[in-house]
């Protein structure tokens, strides 16, 4: 029942691939991925601009095996695999660019080649496996003529078919090696190999561990300019320098033309390890693979590895190429999950869990309204209390504004009385340090202030002029900031004789007074009154102190006197 009112569609997968040798190929595979019917017809492909000749044969093409499959292109969702168009690497990029800027690069090394000079790139790149100490990055990439792949979605489009994602043939022959079981052994993680793949414009040299591509190789030849045994010796001439220094343990040829026999050409290149082969065209004598009574025995050795490796499942391989990817990445799948129920099964998509989402929502949301009605019928019963309450907020909110400061009050702001304590006590420590540092030998300090906000007063004597202006000289360069000056520099009265009768420097003989500050001459007369009177204050009460005591002391010595007279009586 789930199934009958959640079946919004999903349509057939149909996966179309183009190849020089096997032509235009169609797989149509059900909801497990295995293969329901396959098709077949011939068109033809430019080698040299490495493209589908004729878009109108493409299209009468696909429209006579969509008629042969009996599938409706209206419900198809189109996979297209075609040859590939150009693979290169691009090494010794910063490790610091972004995707987008590699993507610009990318396409910059593109349009340097012949096929893209004239025709806009549609790539898609991805990085290289890379060293542990590599201070750069390095890129593997590929593209197709987006001009293609516009005409071939108009073509599907005016047909009604979906076209979903766009490959080429090197990643889907990669992923054929796997699943065939062909490379099943070279593709461990820690075996190294080369592969050759041979086609119309020559041919590609590969070098990978297990799944990984580590170098790639491209030697351009005609091979359609040459006859017979020309081709074979041409293509044995360009590769054998690059098969003697590869370190590869085996060597697997994959031959994509009818020109070329890949038995034949590896049974006369020179390769020390083992040597494999595969033929993707008409030297083919079985089929590649099982593929049940679904596809008719006639047709099961017709069937590409091209085509093969287009309906092998995504994640095989490291890299899944989409070459409809924004910015050259691959863009997330629809997940499905298929969920037993009964004898049959119920395929979850985005979609239809979004319509399930929606009726749980709507069947919550009725209890939440009932919910609401009583919620509001309580609330009006209780707006009286809300009104007394409110009443209540009124008084209180007149009684704190009572406490509020007033426009004319200086709020206390804790935070500054604490920086300016502390930015007070920093200038007397500096301050004590610059007089740790500065003072000459035979100098001397008699009186050393320092107030708020900077205020210094100092006081001293010295044996010479010079070594009070070194003091004066070191404490500015300590003190950059406190503008102090030297406001007295006298004799002290009787000093020459002092000097002269004295043998040793002491602060009494000492004949130079000094005084430095900072504060002008009413702040410093102003602060020298606050310290007069402080200190005439502190007399004072030591006056009454030392008054008190006597005057006790006069009342306790009668009673000691009378003492003794009690006891003579």
């Amino acid at each position: 029942m789930l199934n009958n009112l959640f079946s919004l569609g999903g349509g057939i997968e149909v996966y179309v691939t183009v190849s020089p040798a096997c032509g235009l190929e169609m797989i149509a595979v059900d909801k497990h991925g295995n293969i329901k019917s396959y098709a077949q017809t011939h068109i033809d492909y430019n080698a040299a601009q490495r493209e589908i000749a004729n878009y109108e044969e493409f299209k009468t093409g696909l429209e006579t095996l969509f008629q042969m499959r009996n599938i409706n292109p209206a419900k198809a969702n189109v996979h297209l695999s075609v040859p590939t168009v150009w693979f290169g690497t691009k090494e010794g990029l910063p490790l610091l660019l972004d995707d987008t800027a590699i993507t610009n690069v990318v396409i910059g090394e593109l349009e340097q080649t012949y096929v893209f000079k004239r025709k806009e790139p549609m790539p898609f790149w991805f990085d290289a496996l890379a060293s542990s100490n590599s201070d750069s990055r390095n890129v593997f990439y590929s593209a197709v003529q987006k001009e293609a792949v516009d005409q071939i979605r108009d073509i599907l489009t005016a047909m009604g078919a979906n076209l979903v994602s766009v490959e080429c043939s090197l990643f889907a022959d990669l992923k054929a090696l796997f699943v065939t079981g062909i490379a099943a052994e070279q593709m461990q993680e820690t075996h190294s190999w080369s592969l050759m793949i041979v086609n119309n414009s020559g041919f590609q040299m590969l070098g990978l561990q297990g799944k990984r591509i580590l170098e790639y190789y491209e030697e351009p030849l005609p091979l359609a300019s040459y006859e017979g045994e020309e081709i074979y010796s041409a293509i044995e001439n360009a590769a054998q320098i690059a098969l003697m220094s590869t370190p590869s343990s085996s060597l697997l040829i994959l031959s994509e033309t009818d020109l070329v026999s890949a038995e034949i050409l590896a049974g006369r290149l020179q390769f020390g390890g083992q040597t494999l082969f595969v033929e993707d065209n008409q030297f083919r004598k079985e089929p590649l693979m099982d593929m049940g009574l679904n596809v008719f025995q006639e047709d099961q050795i017709k069937v590409s590895l091209h085509s093969i490796g287009a309906i092998s499942p995504a994640g095989l391989m490291p890299v899944d190429v989409n070459f409809l990817a924004v910015g050259g990445k691959a863009k997330p799948q629809v997940a499905v999950i298929e969920i037993p129920m009964g004898g049959s099964v119920f395929e979850l998509t985005p979609m239809k869990a979004n319509i399930i989402m929606l009726i749980i929502i709507a069947l919550v949301m009725v209890p939440i309204g009932l919910g609401y009605y009583v919620t509001s019928n309580m609330v009006t019963q209780n707006q009286s209390k809300v009104t007394e309450l409110d009443g209540q907020i009124t008084q209180l909110d007149a009684q704190l504004k009572q406490y509020e400061k007033k426009p004319d009050e200086v709020a206390f702001d804790p935070v500054a009385e604490i920086e300016k304590v502390l930015k007070n006590n920093r200038t007397k420590i500096m301050a004590y340090a610059a007089l740790g540092e500065s003072i000459p030998e035979n100098l001397y300090l008699t009186y050393f202030l320092t107030g708020d906000d900077g205020l210094i007063n100092i006081k001293g004597c010295a044996d010479s002029v010079e070594d009070v202006y070194v003091f004066f000289k070191n404490l500015k360069d300590s003190l950059t900031d406190s503008k102090l000056r030297l406001s007295k520099l006298d004799l002290k009265a009787g000093s020459l004789d002092t000097v002269v009768n004295s043998t040793i420097s002491t602060v009494d003989t000492a004949p130079y007074i000094f005084e430095i500050t900072n504060m002008s001459d009413s702040q410093l007369k102003s602060f020298m009154a606050k310290l007069t009177g402080a200190a005439s204050s502190n007399n004072s009460s030591n006056k009454k102190t030392s008054a008190a005591n006597s005057s006790k002391a006069a009342k306790d010595e009668p009673a000691a006197a009378d003492a003794p007279a009690q006891d003579a009586q």
